[in-house]
């Protein structure tokens, strides 16, 4: 009798059990805050808004729609999408977001905010360099892909007259020499800079 009993009582508990496992399952998330492995299951507002700053802006959008074109021919005064010059590139890349750029990189650079300080570049800013010549005049245009705020150093990616589209530095001495100034087209990001990769991270410009 006593073994009988002990038994009906394991099961009552058993059932208890399961039936508040299965009306947790059914209470709203953000009544729930419980720890599975190693990663904290957290309510909807604030793993939405965590989510959220992990999400392209429009600079991310801007320099994923650029790195398409990577490898693409170099032709003076071409627009696009077979080949670019400099400032074909950066115009055609720019339009597919709304925003229409004059054709020349000396008219392209009157537009927008001036970003004097390349410390304070960020992702998807124009950046122009002199021509060829070294005149003064503007010649050149870059898309800035990310920045080493502690020196000001910039990695970029422009149609290139020898290579078509490729990634430069700014240290590199041709374009270090040549360097101008930059203009800023979008708002200000709210997300960090982007870091130059490890090893360039470590260069300072020359």
């Amino acid at each position: 009798m006593m073994r009988r009993l002990v038994i009906i009582i394991l099961l009552f508990a058993c059932c208890r059990q399961l039936q508040a496992q299965e009306a947790d399952s059914y209470l709203a998330p953000w009544n729930r805050t419980r720890w599975v492995g190693e990663e904290i299951l957290i309510p909807p507002l604030r793993r939405q808004a965590r989510e959220a700053s992990s999400q392209p802006d429009t600079a991310d959008l801007i320099i994923e729609e650029a790195v398409k074109h990577l490898g693409k021919p170099y032709r003076y005064g071409a627009k696009g999408p077979k080949a670019f010059d400099c400032a074909g590139f950066a115009r055609y890349v720019y339009l597919k977001f709304g925003i229409e750029l004059p054709g020349g990189s000396r008219p392209q650079y009157t537009k927008g905010r001036k970003i004097n300080d390349t410390k304070k570049l960020q992702r998807g800013d124009l950046v122009f360099w002199q021509g060829r010549e070294a005149s003064g005049h503007i010649g050149h245009t870059g898309i800035v892909v990310d920045v080493d705020t502690l020196t000001g150093r910039f990695r970029f990616i422009h149609a290139a007259t020898s290579t078509g589209v490729i990634f430069s530095y700014s240290s590199e001495a041709y374009y270090a020499r040549r360097y101008v100034g930059a203009c800023r087209l979008i708002g200000d990001r709210k997300k960090p800079s982007t870091p130059l990769p490890p090893k360039e991270r470590k260069k300072r410009i020359q």
